[in-house]
């Protein structure tokens, strides 16, 4: 049996979840991060607990889904891995880039983030980074001249790595089904150690069936009193044992006051 992975997040209720024949239309344009009036730039979610505040206890969350990550890797071939969720809300971007950047910590680190939900990619927006209609993926799809190198960027102050989803349009199908996607996901395994990779929920979207060949396996992120059980169960049966690193249980703080600290938990987030 598969162990499962809990940190525990705390998250603010959400506003309208999008259906699933939205979802599957085209990526909208996203939002712009709001300005930082110190620097005149835009800021990351305060929630990237792993990237601006380390130290904290929900850091230390992110730090122990690593930590089993690596756990794992002894037993077999993990590198790249992807995160998905049952449906919209779930919180999968946010733990997405919080266990980049946890992984990352450690100095040599090399850990690339990968924005992998070209239906609604949101990693520049949470990220606070203006340039979210940069080269990424997608072009690099299009134009083969493009190697990883030319769409990837490191993200100032912190170690790490980010290939965003990129401007060309292309289907994600296509993306997917592509051996230019392969060879570049093929290059990321030759240049870092980890590759940590954002997707589509796995109810609302075919996308992670088909990232199948080229993620060594999937990390689930499931909201309490949010996600149903049958959201849940129809996700890990679409996705299959095979592919399941474990589960995610996102805003469920009975662990934290169990060792009496859910009264340092008064955060909140958009969970995406």
């Amino acid at each position: 049996m598969k162990p499962q992975m809990n940190p525990v997040l705390r998250t603010s209720p959400l506003q309208s979840t999008p259906s699933a024949a939205s979802y599957a239309q085209a990526d909208a344009r996203q939002e712009p991060a709001p300005a930082d009036k110190a620097g005149g730039r835009a800021r990351p979610d305060d929630h990237l607990v792993s990237l601006t505040a380390p130290t904290t206890m929900e850091a230390e969350q992110y730090r122990t889904l690593g930590l089993m990550l690596e756990q794992r890797r002894h037993s077999g071939l993990l590198q790249v891995v992807g995160i998905s969720s049952p449906t919209m809300g779930d919180g999968k971007t946010l733990t997405a880039i919080n266990l980049a950047g946890a992984l990352a910590q450690p100095t040599g680190s090399r850990v690339l983030l990968i924005d992998g939900d070209f239906r609604k990619p949101s990693v520049p927006q949470q990220l606070g980074l203006r340039e979210s209609t940069g080269l990424g993926i997608r072009d690099a799809i299009v134009d083969p001249a493009l190697a990883l190198k030319d769409i990837v960027r490191r993200l100032p102050g912190w170690n790490l790595s980010i290939a965003m989803a990129g401007r060309s349009q292309v289907m994600p199908h296509d993306i997917f089904k592509s051996s230019r996607f392969t060879e570049l996901i093929d290059e990321a395994r030759r240049e870092y150690e980890w590759v940590v990779m954002d997707t589509a929920p796995l109810i609302l979207a075919p996308d992670c069936l088909m990232l199948g060949r080229t993620v060594d396996g999937f990390v689930i992120v499931v909201r309490a009193n949010k996600t149903s059980r049958e959201e849940v169960a129809e996700a890990l049966n679409i996705l299959g044992p095979a592919k399941l690193l474990g589960l995610v249980f996102n805003d469920d703080d009975r662990l934290l006051r169990s060792y009496g600290y859910g009264h340092y938990y008064s955060a909140s987030a958009h969970a995406r």
